[in-house]
């Protein structure tokens, strides 16, 4: 099949050009040397040729041709079927860059994955994992950034250096709720009262910065009612972003009366 179509584009030519040839001779014998109809003529003969061989090998290599065009899109198909991950985190890292999502320090939260940003390139986000209870785990995460384009991100360091921290207290629905608002109000007060006017001048700043208006950062309480005999207590407070579980845990021994310590549970006992 290869050679007969290799044998009709060589007997395509020599026909073509041959009669290419003999046609300008023709031309240049019948009409002046110098006349503008001859150099038009040859021109034009020349040009048609070209067309004709064109076409002709187009004719020949038809099928040929076809083959390989389906074999180019196959492998097109499999390169990008074959690096669809690889684009995605491409897609993600200008993702990331263009919306300015997060920088390097920050803490972020996608799909329940949480973490202080150490590192971000073209394909991965590294991310220092913070667990329960607010607490480094030690432990690092390598996020791809294909998670960006199909997750939302979560910026909990919007305000830069403090966040607004929201603790759950469960009471009794027949306690003296307004006692104990009173009292875990003094208490996140307290908690809070050597960097509030810090924090303040941070979000305040930050969220203009977004052509936001900044939220009132004092502690405040809201309710959630859980069933007939419980509800919530909602604590919001202002605190820096790495020590929202020390302020946390503060505010928490002083509302439930447990003493500051290390560790409130008893060793155990010597076997």
């Amino acid at each position: 099949m290869l050679l007969r179509d290799v044998i009709a584009t060589v007997v395509l030519l020599a026909t073509v050009l041959g009669l290419r040839q003999l046609t300008v001779r023709f031309i240049r014998r019948r009409l002046p040397k110098n006349d503008q109809l001859q150099l038009r003529l040859a021109s034009q003969i020349r040009a048609f040729s070209y067309v004709i061989v064109a076409f002709g090998i187009l004719a020949i290599w038809a099928a040929e041709l076809q083959a390989l065009a389906v074999s180019f899109a196959v492998l097109a198909m499999a390169i990008v079927w074959a690096t669809r991950e690889t684009l995605a985190c491409v897609q993600g890292a200008f993702y990331r860059v263009s919306t300015n999502a997060f920088a390097v320090g920050d803490r972020i939260n996608i799909e329940g994955i949480r973490g202080d940003v150490i590192d971000h390139g073209l394909l991965g986000t590294l991310v220092l994992e913070v667990g329960q209870g607010h607490q480094r785990t030690g432990r690092t995460i390598s996020i791809p950034n294909s998670l960006f384009i199909t997750s939302p991100v979560l910026n909990e360091s919007l305000a830069g250096e403090y966040m607004l921290h929201v603790i759950k207290i469960p009471v009794d629905r027949d306690s003296d709720l307004a006692e104990i608002e009173q009292r875990t109000l003094a208490i996140a007060q307290e908690a809070c009262a050597d960097f509030l006017e810090d924090v303040r001048r941070s979000i305040a700043r930050r969220y203009r910065r977004h052509g936001l208006n900044p939220p009132l950062v004092d502690p405040r309480i809201t309710y959630e009612v859980v069933d007939k005999n419980t509800v919530n207590l909602l604590l919001r407070l202002p605190t820096p972003v790495r020590l929202e579980r020390a302020v946390e845990q503060k505010v928490l021994r002083a509302v439930l009366g447990v003493p500051e310590g290390r560790d409130t549970l008893l060793p155990p006992a010597p076997g």
